[in-house]
Order: structure tokens, then sequence, then C-alpha cells
């Protein structure tokens, strides 16, 4: 199962919706744009995001980038990456990733991480993801430490170790991170760096699908359709591994293979974003 979070990661790698009032026509009306501190620039700028009004978006987080806010400069870098506002362009999104990066945001760590592992903009170089998600776990980022674990459970620029990974993933877990749930039921599962405990994969993994984790269903799949957990059923199964799919879980080739066996013809995978904010 693929358990990255991807650009969430974390893509999600879903897409964040940022919280507070939608964007309104008064709100720079106190003094002009140029005028305000960073953070009330880029502020705003989440406002028009919510609001969907891209144009005025990228007008206030780029004024915020201007004046050397990270946030905003990583917000810039979303609306190229997305192509909201601006032609999508990988390279000036990672541009602005590095610049709010060098300033020590960890969500731009996270994003380039990404990037580097999906090879977008750039060939793909697990060395450099994992490089980038460590820097990010250092600052403290969730997301960055799920996929930090991935790498280490799986071997991908970092040397296989199960014990680092788990330890990542329990890390992530203790600071909110859902997609660390179903990480560490498949680790139950499969008996990375732990006995396995199928109990407790159905246990992880249900939690997982009850903060809205896709990847968790096509694990609850797995357990019912190899009795692992729980009881061998395998309409059950199929139920799981179809709602994976329409929930946004992307499966592997090993996974697609398995699906097309059970359920017969091949299913559309779906892109996971990752966190604007």
């Amino acid at each position: 199962m693929k358990k990255i979070m991807l650009f969430v990661l974390a893509l999600c790698l879903c897409f964040i919706v940022f919280g507070g009032s939608a964007f309104a026509d008064t709100a720079a009306a106190e003094a002009p744009a140029a005028e305000k501190p960073a953070e009330e620039l880029y502020q705003a700028g989440k406002e028009a995001l919510e609001a969907e009004d891209y144009g005025k978006a990228l007008e206030y987080f780029q004024l915020a980038a201007d004046l050397g806010n990270e946030a905003g400069l990583r917000a810039v870098g979303n609306l190229y990456y997305y192509g909201l506002g601006v032609e999508l362009s990988y390279d000036q999104a990672m541009e602005y990733y590095q610049r709010a990066a060098d300033l020590g945001d960890a969500g731009a760590l996270f994003n380039l991480g990404v990037m580097y592992y999906f090879s977008e903009g750039v060939e793909k170089d697990c060395g450099k993801a994992a490089e980038y998600f460590r820097k990010a776990a250092d600052l403290g980022n969730e997301s960055a430490m799920n996929n930090l674990g991935y790498l280490y459970e799986h071997g991908e620029g970092v040397e296989k170790d199960f014990d680092q990974a788990l330890k990542l993933y329990r890390q992530a877990l203790d600071l909110g991170e859902a997609y660390a749930y179903a990480n560490i039921g498949n680790c139950y599962l499969k008996g990375h760096g732990i006995v396995p405990d199928y109990a407790k994969a159905v246990e992880y993994y249900t939690q997982a699908v009850e903060q809205g984790v896709p990847d968790a269903m096509f694990g609850l799949g797995e357990c019912c359709y190899e009795g692992k957990g729980l009881e061998k059923d395998l309409d059950k199964a199929a139920e799981w591994y179809r709602k994976a799919p329409d929930a946004g879980y992307t499966p592997t080739e090993e996974d697609q293979a398995h699906l097309e066996a059970v359920l017969g013809g091949r299913l559309s995978a779906k892109i996971i974003l990752f966190i604007f904010e």
C-alpha cells in the first residue's frame, strides 16, 4: 500500500481550505495594500484564496513575499504549482519554495521533498526528498515525519530501517498526522519493525478511515480479503477496495494488479494534492 503523505504529500501529499471569512472588497480599506505589514498581507491573501479570487490572492501573497514573509513565499509557490491566477510552472513553484525554505519554512521544505519524490519539475531524487523531509521534520512538521518514515520503511533514498520508520510514524501521530495511523496499521499488518498484530492493524486502519485517509480503506479491504484481524469476507473486501480509489487512494502497480484480480477491470487513479498552508 502507498501511504506517503503527498502534497496534501500529503501530498497528501486533500486540498486544505483556509479558515476565516471570505475575502471582501473592504479587507484592505484601512491602508493601501503595499503599506500593510507582511503578516496582514498574507492573511488577506488567504481570505482571497478562500473566496477563489486567485488574482487578488496572488497580489497579496506576492506583496508579503516581497517583504520576506516565508508563508507568503510558499503561498506564491503554491499558486504556481496549481496554476491558480498564474500559468502553472513547477520551476517557479520550486523557486519560491526554495526561497521560503532558506528562511526556515517547514511547509516549503516539505513541498520541495514531495516535488523531488514525484519528479515534478526535477528528476526524481529520493535522496533529496529524504533530505528535505528530514529538515522539515526537524522543524516539527508532522507530514514530513510521516513521509520520511515511509522512505525508511521502503528503503527509498535512505537505507531501509523499519525501526526508524515506526519511530517517525509514531512521532507524526503524536502531532496529529492522520496518515500515520494508516502507516502504523501497515507495519502491524506486515510486521515491519514490530510483531505482526492483525487486530492492531485493523484498529489503526479504522482510526485512519475515521479521519478521512483513503489509503486505510485499502488496508481494511486487504484485512477482509485475507481474513487478518477481521473475518474473511470477499464482498466486504471488494466494498473497501472500491471505496479507496473513489476517496482519493492512488494504487501502486502491485495494488492495482491486486484490485484487477479481485474486482476485474482497471480502476482509475486519483490525484492526491498537498497542503496549501
